[in-house]
């Protein structure tokens, strides 16, 4: 009976030491691993290019061999309401980062929980959006990549491809705040230079108003310009069909443009930010800095595509433009 009673206690400490071990891992396990919520605001190219870059790195990264990432995803489809359930998803599952595509959602995030850490995919104007204190200091639990244009290059390339421009259509939604910044910044720099060139501004809400808009401005631009704005991206190819039609020339800031039927794309490498964005991101899950810490550097060297059947259509001069740099005709 003693004996019984021995190997029944041997057993339960056995027992014991297997439940605390099993704790102790899981417990460990847990500390040791990482969520990240991916959310987008629409699904175009770039925001894929994005998604795919920053996927790729982080889970090529060192801190992916030693720690479990999960990492989640949701695209809002251009819908508000669809937006609103993301955002409130986002603030019951607390991830540890949040990388962000699309300005609106950083600011729903941001507003509604500041405690959120937020990683944003090339930001056009931070501070015009309220996301961050300066470039330099951002604060806020924030930090981000931009894919804010160089204007000067913007403008004075429109000008030596069309050197009649005296009108500039631009189309954006007023709902975005990168674009709104892009145009205020467009404005300022043809004052500040006293250009001869008068802006014809074309705001839209959503995609089904683009036909319309665009053909409003037939025979009164000499050019078209579309800022880094998801919602005109979302149906570029649409502005494009008419504006070609019209022998109007679309300039853009997304390398995809070209095969929706744009001139020019002053365009970054999407897959590229989106690895540095990871690069940012795991700076801050390995808590070597805070997200409010890390500056927002603007990218001041930008491919420049060239669609050359359109090139060839409009009977434009490629020679104009030989003082550029990377320049790549397809």
């Amino acid at each position: 009976m003693k004996k019984n009673h021995k190997w029944l206690v041997l057993t339960l400490i056995l027992i014991g030491i297997a439940i605390l071990s099993l704790y102790i891992l899981d417990k460990k396990k847990t500390e040791h691993s990482k969520t990240i919520s991916i959310v987008s605001i629409v699904k175009i190219d770039p925001i894929t290019q994005l998604e795919d870059g920053f996927k790729k790195q982080i889970l090529e990264s060192e801190f992916a061999q030693k720690d479990s990432i999960k990492i989640t995803y949701d695209n809002a489809q251009g819908d508000a309401s669809l937006q609103n359930q993301i955002v409130d998803k986002i603030i019951r599952q607390k991830p540890d980062l949040v990388y962000v595509l699309g300005t609106p959602l950083a600011q729903a995030l941001q507003k509604r929980d500041s405690s959120l850490v937020i990683v944003q995919g090339t930001v056009t104007d931070p501070i015009a959006a309220g996301l961050a204190n300066s470039w330099e200091n951002p604060g806020k639990n924030y930090a981000a990549t931009t894919d804010l244009p160089p204007i000067a290059l913007q403008i004075n390339l429109i000008r030596d491809l069309i050197p009649n421009v005296q009108s500039l259509g631009v189309i954006y939604n007023t709902g975005e705040v990168n674009s709104v910044a892009v145009i205020k910044r467009i404005r300022e720099y043809i004052v500040q230079n006293n250009l001869n060139i008068k802006l014809e501004e074309r705001p839209i809400s959503n995609t089904s108003e683009l036909a319309t808009i665009t053909q409003s401005l037939k025979n009164k631009v000499q050019a078209i310009y579309i800022p880094p704005d998801n919602t005109v991206h979302a149906g570029l190819k649409v502005v494009c069909k008419i504006a070609n039609n019209n022998k109007t020339p679309v300039f853009a800031t997304v390398e995809s443009s070209i095969e929706d039927g744009a001139l020019v794309a002053l365009s970054l490498d999407f897959f590229k930010l989106g690895q540095q964005s990871a690069d940012i991101a795991l700076l801050i899950l390995e808590k070597k800095k805070k997200a409010g810490e890390i500056p927002i550097v603007p990218n001041e060297n930008p491919n420049i595509y060239i669609n050359g059947s359109i090139l060839k259509m409009l009977n434009l001069d490629l020679n104009t433009i030989t003082k550029y740099k990377n320049v790549e005709v397809k």
